[in-house]
């Protein structure tokens, strides 16, 4: 029996969306688009050639999906919803974010705000990675607004959505090596963009760590070069680290740190909770139900109460470290995953 046909358009290759593309090229016969532009002006060339990509597949196709909505979700929604044929955009993000003080999230740039409502508003259904991304009563930092998700930018929003949260292999992440005491670890990618410093929190782990001087504190994926002013002594600051890799240097560590301003559905914690590490979260979006009642979060973006958060963590009954694996064995794991989204695009197709 010939398989059916979907169309998968993304703006990078990140390893969330891979597993998406293996999950489908499993059970379809997938074409994948991507639409990366390094530089703005080539984003023209790219829209291009998706249009082509677009008119030579759309009369065998089953299904269109879009993971993540910009620029690159538009012409899949507008060309499906013209040709008849379903389109499903996956949200996790910045496409779902609003927080202008920082420049962070599409709606806080004219041209890719446009695109991405375009988007959201012509495609048949949008699989958010947890529902505060559709919306969420917002109030970890002040300066911020108070309501976020798709439907505090989109007031006329009414596209039909599933919520399908991430999904992990608990054989890939675990633990095999003895914790280091008072250890605690966070990872930042695209330190080299300024908003990223508030953004994912760093500013408060500078903040904080000379009040714990017999900790460390780990900051992973830090670009060549890049230096915290008046970094404390007890700060590590490491780069780019491989997938692979990620295990091994988990295991070690005692705390995971997620204290971001926004996240969707933040992979490093589940991952780190897979390896036994007592997650510790700001309370914004997916973070808290993630956390659950294995570790600890921080209601409010300030230094002072985290400071109380982590000397609560350093007394707490390390056996919280297994029972945040369980957690995520529990309910996220990457069959779960598979079978919904598989699930969500039959019904589509149907």
């Amino acid at each position: 029996m010939e398989k059916k046909r979907v169309l998968i358009f993304y703006p990078q290759p990140a390893s969330f969306i891979k597993k998406d593309i293996e999950i489908l090229s499993a059970v379809y016969d997938v074409r994948s688009h991507n639409f990366q532009a390094a530089k703005k002006y080539l984003t023209p060339i790219r829209f291009i050639s998706q249009l082509y990509f677009l008119l030579i597949n759309i009369f065998q196709t089953d299904l269109i999906v879009s993971e993540f909505a910009a620029y690159h979700s538009f012409l899949p929604a507008l060309i499906g919803r013209i040709f008849g044929k379903p389109c499903l955009i996956v949200v996790g993000g910045n496409d779902c974010h609003n927080f202008p003080a920082l420049r962070y999230g599409n709606y806080t740039k004219k041209l890719l705000s446009a695109f991405t409502r375009w988007s959201l508003q012509l495609c048949s259904h949008v699989a958010p990675k947890h529902d505060t991304l559709i919306y969420n009563d917002y109030s970890y930092d002040k300066g911020s607004p108070q309501q976020q998700g798709i439907k505090s930018v989109i007031k006329n929003f009414h596209t039909p959505y599933t919520v399908i949260t991430n999904g992990y292999d608990p054989g890939k992440w675990y633990c095999d090596t003895p914790k280091v005491q008072n250890s605690f670890i966070t990872v930042c990618g695209g330190l080299e963009f300024s908003f990223q410093y508030q953004l994912k929190g760093i500013d408060l782990i500078a903040g904080v760590a000379a009040m714990f001087p017999e900790a460390t504190f780990t900051i992973l994926g830090v670009p060549a070069g890049y230096s915290i002013p008046n970094k404390p002594d007890n700060i590590y600051l490491i780069g780019n680290t491989a997938n692979e890799k990620l295990r091994a240097i988990y295991s070690t560590q005692q705390y995971y740190m997620q204290l971001s301003m926004a996240e969707g559905f933040p992979n490093s914690i589940c991952e780190a909770m897979l390896c036994e590490c007592i997650p510790i979260g700001s309370h914004v979006f997916s973070i808290p139900e993630i956390i659950g009642d294995t570790g600890f979060t921080l209601r409010k973006r300030d230094v002072n109460l985290l400071k109380e958060v982590l000397a609560q963590a350093i007394s707490c009954d390390k056996g919280l470290g297994a029972k945040a694996r369980k957690r995520i064995v529990d309910n996220y794991t990457i069959q779960k995953r598979e079978t919904k989204l598989v699930a969500l695009c039959e019904k589509l197709m149907q």
